[in-house]
């Protein structure tokens, strides 16, 4: 190991007081540390290594290459392999199409390389169990995680930007040791104790916002404010304590407000989110998503525009950025991943075939009418056989469509049947029928044509099922 110096010696404490400050590390846990090969993670692998015997850490390494440099980001991979190992330490490494993903989800390649990296350091964590994770963001980030936030309108958590301490997942902490310290600081101590570390000429590139703020806003604010990094800093502690104490109010208001959650989407009811003050509809929205989402906060923008929905008539849809909508339903408000587009389904079906489709499969049986045994189970229906012609359709339901549901007797536009019903909005996209030419026999898993039933008159019967694309394994 390389030997103290009177700057690393001074260092070291400064960093061990901030672990302690903010309750990163009791002691005895086991640690990861994200390693990208740049000075700032260099500069943590080296401390985290020259304290873990005092405290008792089990450390490993963790490198995620984005894919966007080559044969350069590969060197770093090799870089930061071969330090670990000159450290006595594990290392993951892993590698992600970052474009390919900023692509899929209609987000930036820096929001898309965040989210890559997030998720591999929470998959690793939980597959070798660590409790642990730890980046190298220092003051200087959080300064301009500051300034972005501000520049594109945020609210509380936006200006409280970069918290030293946030659980990662269950039972995983993040921790940013080197938060508390100035990008200066960092590089004094590299140089002070002999540190290699890699250059990632992507830092410099003013395609990313992050780098233009740090190469051109935040040296002109310098100007007017040599302590402007600390300024800010001391910005977003106030803020994270105003946070906190806005906290209960909200959590309190997410436990009301909130009434479905996944890793896709959340779902809202409205009526409950009438009932709070802009402030803490905004403050929930801005959580809400950050949590569920694993974002950083969104802008104040599209807090906006997802509270506006609440006015709105059912249907309207509002963009987020970073691949999210939000969706007025009913009652509902949902914010979710944008979806592909909707798959449209048209294909041939005889009586007595099977058809599978991108939202379910579709079986048919003949039988005689005394084999028909009704039941509850709005997936299986039976229509008379003599009324149908052998050439049907599975398809999409489309705009125009109109049946005779079955016991209203009347016929009905196919559009305000699913109001009526109240068939959710994302479920309508994957609605099927099966049609005779233009006449439409059934809804599927939703109502029968009443002039297809089976009655006393029926001789022949087609038993017709629907199984869902989740039960076909899709």
């Amino acid at each position: 190991m390389i030997s103290s110096s009177r700057i690393g010696t001074a260092y070291l404490q400064k960093i061990r007081r901030y672990i302690r400050q903010h309750e990163m590390l009791l002691g005895g846990e086991h640690v990861l540390i994200a390693v990208s090969g740049g000075i700032d993670s260099m500069v943590l692998l080296d401390i985290m290594t020259r304290i873990a015997r005092t405290l008792r850490l089990e450390l490993a390494v963790a490198h995620f290459d984005h894919g966007l440099r080559g044969e350069e980001s590969q060197a770093d991979a090799a870089f930061v392999v071969e330090q670990a190992k000159l450290r006595g330490l594990k290392t993951y490494v892993a590698r992600g199409d970052v474009r390919k993903l900023a692509s899929q989800y209609h987000m930036s390649v820096e929001e898309a390389a965040r989210r890559a990296r997030y998720q591999f350091l929470e998959r690793v964590a939980h597959k070798h169990g660590y409790s642990v994770v730890l980046t190298a963001h220092n003051a200087n980030d959080n300064a301009e995680t500051v300034l972005l936030n501000l520049i594109r309108g945020t609210g509380v958590s936006g200006m409280a930007a970069i918290p030293p301490l946030r659980q990662l997942a269950e039972g995983i902490l993040l921790g940013r040791p080197l938060l508390g310290v100035e990008r200066d600081e960092i590089h004094a101590y590299a140089e002070e104790v002999g540190l290699s570390w890699c250059e990632d000429a992507t830092n410099q590139s003013a395609q990313f916002t992050r780098n233009r703020v740090r190469h051109e806003l935040l040296p002109k604010l310098v100007e007017f404010n040599p302590s402007i990094v600390s300024t800010l800093n001391t910005t977003a502690e106030i803020m994270r304590g105003m946070e906190q104490h806005l906290g209960s109010t909200v959590e309190t208001a997410m436990k009301r407000v909130m009434i479905g959650e996944t890793d896709e989407n959340v779902e809202l009811s409205i009526n409950q989110l009438k009932h709070y003050l802009p402030a803490i509809q905004a403050e929930l929205v801005q959580r809400m998503i950050s949590r569920t989402f694993d974002l950083p906060p969104i802008s104040y923008g599209a807090v906006e525009r997802t509270l506006s929905l609440l006015w709105k008539e059912t249907g309207s849809k509002v963009e987020l950025g970073a691949g999210l909508s939000a969706v007025r339903d009913r009652d509902t408000l949902t914010v979710r991943y944008e979806p592909p587009p909707a798959v449209q389904v048209n294909k041939s079906l005889q009586p007595g075939e099977t058809v599978q489709t991108e939202y379910g499969t579709i079986i048919t049986e003949r039988m005689e009418r005394g084999a028909v045994r009704f039941t509850r189970n709005s997936n299986i229906e039976f229509v008379d056989a003599d009324k149908v012609s052998e050439n049907l359709t599975v398809r999409s339901w489309r705009d125009g469509d109109r049946f005779r549901p079955l016991g209203m007797g009347g016929e009905k536009k196919l559009s305000d049947f699913l109001v009526d019903v109240k068939v959710p909005l994302e479920r309508k996209r994957s609605v099927l029928v099966v049609a005779d030419g233009e006449n439409i026999i059934w809804v599927c898993g939703l109502r029968l044509d009443d002039r297809y039933k089976v009655d006393q008159t029926t001789k022949n019967a087609i038993r017709l099922e629907l199984r869902s694309a989740a039960k076909n394994g899709r």
